[in-house]
């Protein structure tokens, strides 16, 4: 049968047109909404947030009510600085506030380095340990923006979980980021 080179010449055009639809990726992308920096076992680290939202909320550093409990949450993944496409050694940090986003510590804390794409993979984990996330300022809405600007900082103690690695170590992190709000979280100014 002949059906096999008009098969492939068809599927070439068709690839060709969808490649000319797709739009380039506008300069600078993805933003950079902010950044952590401090020291994990006594040395220096850094990672950034950034927001890669095209058409739908998509950050590294949002606010949002967890779908179950209801409780509003302040999740960050940080990335190696200037790497937005590099999953390795981010930086995920997570802790509930209530039923409002507000300044102060977070309940019930996680912070994790993980080594690889997989959130579940191997890492450092608080989990067991103690951590403490704690949100020192937020920044007055703007107008026009889904946007609001937050420092706080993170400290904990991460062990080994499905990862090598010889011992615990410290993390004791200042964070300064915009971060993404939900649109029902509620804000104690």
């Amino acid at each position: 049968m002949r059906l096999a080179p008009a098969l492939a010449v068809l599927l070439w055009v068709a690839g060709a047109a969808a490649a000319q639809d797709t739009e380039a990726l506008p300069a600078g992308y993805p933003p950079k909404l902010g950044g952590a920096a401090g020291q994990l076992g006594g040395k220096p680290a850094a990672w950034e947030f950034f927001d890669f939202s095209i058409g739908a909320f998509d950050a590294s550093a949002w606010v949002d009510s967890d779908y179950e409990t209801k409780a509003v949450q302040l999740k960050l993944m940080g990335y190696a600085p200037g790497q937005p496409n590099d999953m390795r050694f981010r930086l995920w940090a997570k802790g509930d506030f209530g039923p409002a986003f507000r300044s102060g510590a977070a309940e019930a804390p996680v912070v994790e380095v993980l080594r690889d794409d997989d959130i579940e993979g191997p890492r450092l984990s608080s989990q067991g340990q103690q951590a403490e996330m704690v949100i020192e300022s937020i920044g007055p809405k703007q107008d026009n923006s889904y946007l609001r600007h937050v420092t706080g900082r993170l400290t904990a103690r991460l062990c080994p979980q499905d990862w090598l690695f010889k011992s615990c170590q410290d993390i004791d992190l200042r964070f300064e980021t915009d971060v993404q709000m939900g649109s029902a979280v509620v804000v104690q100014e």
